[in-house]
């Protein structure tokens, strides 16, 4: 599984340990997360994983700032995602199983390192329910009536 990566300043204490974790366990990682000193705007990196799983560059996004918050308004102002911030490993499982969510965001400052990886694979691991299809449906009309307008 190929995945796009993103972190802004907020997450540096984690972001090699969180990559190299997931490299270590197979999954190949496109990171386009910040890497420089000082601070970042966190939008720019959550358009670039968003892109590259809206163009199948990668199968999942995984969007790591401070709370998961700002990553995740700015990743589901992309048409095609559905970037859920989860707080604990139940709402990860649930954010992919019911709706449908290619983009995890995550806060390095509400989560210890080992709860960020837990949660991520959790999320990775997880299947869609198809019984859910209809609810991502309506989602997706909303996107298409507001891109027309």
């Amino acid at each position: 599984m190929k995945l796009a990566f993103g972190t802004d300043h907020a997450a540096a204490e984690v972001r090699n340990k969180v990559k190299e974790y997931f490299q270590s366990a197979g999954y190949e990682i496109e990171d386009f997360g910040f890497c420089g000193d000082g601070s970042c705007d966190y939008p720019d990196y959550a358009v670039k994983v968003a892109e590259a799983v809206i163009s199948k560059k990668a199968d999942r996004g995984i969007l790591i700032c401070g709370t998961g918050i700002g990553m995740s308004i700015a990743a589901n102002k992309m048409k095609g995602i559905i970037a859920a911030v989860c707080w604990n490993e139940d709402t990860a499982k649930l954010a992919v199983r019911h709706n449908g969510a290619n983009v995890l965001c995550l806060g390095s400052r509400t989560a210890t390192l080992s709860e960020l990886c837990q949660r991520i694979k959790i999320f990775l691991g997880t299947p869609f329910e198809e019984r859910h299809l209809q609810r991502i449906r309506k989602i997706e009309e909303i996107e298409k009536q507001q891109c027309q307008k």
